[in-house]
């Protein structure tokens, strides 16, 4: 007699209670996954949006400090053309709701085209506006005239050096007070007629992220010519 054949055990598949506890793990596991993708995303934009900003900001503060160390006051005038006899200026007014406002005359302007009739001496006026094309906040605008006139306010091309700004403001230090204003005119016999501040601090705030929190930028510059310039006038 030949021996029976041992039986096979029978494969046992899986129940759907398994199926469903082993779909739970893998979607934990997914919703897992994708949330540190998530945040690794957003933490990349902001990070990025951040450094760009901040590239934005120290470049504007550059342009700002570089035209105030180039500010100067002069008594020269065109002596030939009366209609165009100018004297240079420094009107400086202080941070209220619309922020300070600067327009003066500095040695920065860069010729653009050759042989144009222009030299190193301009107009360069800073003030926030109103955003272009409607919405809220507001824009640093820097205005620059190539040559200069007797009004020190109006003229040249207006250019967004900043949007969406919060805070402009600027502090004069006056060295023979040794104290900072909000206000430096030599237009005015009250003012600071013939000299310019020792020092100006420059506060610039931006709103960042979705929540629209103030994000703060500040430096502080030294004035190079603080005196008049008079060389070259005639002698009497």
């Amino acid at each position: 007699m030949t021996a029976p054949r041992p039986r096979r055990r029978a494969q046992r598949g899986l129940t759907l209670l398994e199926v469903m506890v082993a779909s739970a793990i893998l979607i934990m596991v997914s919703t897992m996954i994708w949330a540190s993708f998530d945040q690794t995303s957003k933490l990349r934009a902001r990070i990025g949006y951040r450094q760009e900003n901040d590239y934005l900001m120290r470049t504007a503060l550059g342009r700002i400090t570089r035209d105030l160390r180039g500010a100067y006051l002069s008594l020269h005038v065109n002596q030939t053309q009366t209609l165009l006899a100018a004297t240079t200026q420094f009107m400086g007014r202080g941070g209220g709701s619309g922020g300070s406002q600067l327009d003066m005359a500095t040695f920065t302007h860069r010729r653009l085209r050759r042989g144009s009739h222009e030299g190193d001496a301009c107009e360069v006026g800073y003030r926030l506006a109103d955003r272009r094309g409607g919405g809220s906040g507001m824009d640093l605008l820097r205005r620059e005239q190539a040559r200069i006139d007797n009004d020190p306010e109006r003229g040249g091309v207006l250019d967004v050096l900043v949007p969406n700004v919060r805070r402009f403001e600027l502090k004069y230090f006056d060295s023979t007070t040794e104290q900072w204003t909000d206000i430096w005119d030599t237009t005015q016999a009250t003012g600071q007629p013939g000299r310019l501040p020792a020092r100006v601090r420059v506060l610039l705030s931006v709103e960042e992220g979705e929540r629209r929190e103030e994000r703060v930028y500040s430096t502080e510059t030294p004035l190079v010519l603080t005196r008049v310039l008079t060389f070259g006038l005639p002698i009497y």
